[in-house]
């Protein structure tokens, strides 16, 4: 329900009698038994996931979890060395990131070279019309069928004033200006025209 914290448990202690298997627990209280893992996932690397759906979601890591298990164990952030893979995000040497601004004509094949483009290039985040409105359709979105739209500018029509009026696209825009990351602004329109290039990059 709202407000609950949910808390996955991975127990990798090869001594335990639940070893290589997964729990759930609710505000502190199991909520299923020990689920074994795959077999294809023992020995690997696990990653945290989180998969939600029309629900805002807070994550912890540690040091100390929200709600108080029944017995101690560590968090992801007090985790050994030897329990856990460090990956390192490598840097620029200067630590300046890529943007950048394809320019390309209307309808032809725009968006089926960005996604060639990303699927060999998965470093890069997409920054588009197209990319949130995917974004808002997995989050359970709805909107009419008989819409008029392109993936350049696609009418959203989702019933939310923040997203239909473009609001939502300025902010993430600030947003990625802060990301430590590479980016592809996908602008058929706008990448057009050194103004609007410029502008973006402002």
């Amino acid at each position: 329900g709202p407000g609950c914290t949910i808390a996955c448990l991975v127990n990798m202690d090869e001594k335990s009698i639940h070893a290589n298997t997964i729990s759930l627990f609710r505000d502190g209280v199991r909520i299923a038994k020990p689920q074994p893992l795959p077999d294809f996932l023992k020995g690997k690397v696990l990653y945290p996931t989180v998969t939600f759906k029309s629900m805002t979601v807070h994550t912890n890591f540690g040091p100390e979890p929200c709600s108080p298990l029944p017995f101690k164990c560590k968090t992801l952030q007090e985790a050994a060395n030897v329990d856990v893979e460090v990956v390192t995000w490598k840097e620029p040497k200067d630590g300046k990131y890529d943007v950048l601004f394809p320019v390309c004509l209307p309808d032809e094949g725009t968006f089926e070279w960005l996604d060639f483009f990303l699927a060999s290039n998965p470093q890069y985040t997409e920054l588009s019309d197209r990319k949130l409105f995917d974004w808002a359709m997995r989050s359970g979105l709805w909107r009419p069928k008989n819409n008029r739209s392109s993936n350049d500018r696609p009418d959203m029509n989702l019933g939310i004033p923040q997203l239909d009026d473009g609001s939502v696209k300025s902010l993430l825009a600030i947003a990625a200006a802060s990301q430590r990351r590479p980016m592809i602004i996908m602008e058929v329109k706008g990448n057009l025209t050194k103004k609007d290039r410029t502008d973006m990059v402002k």
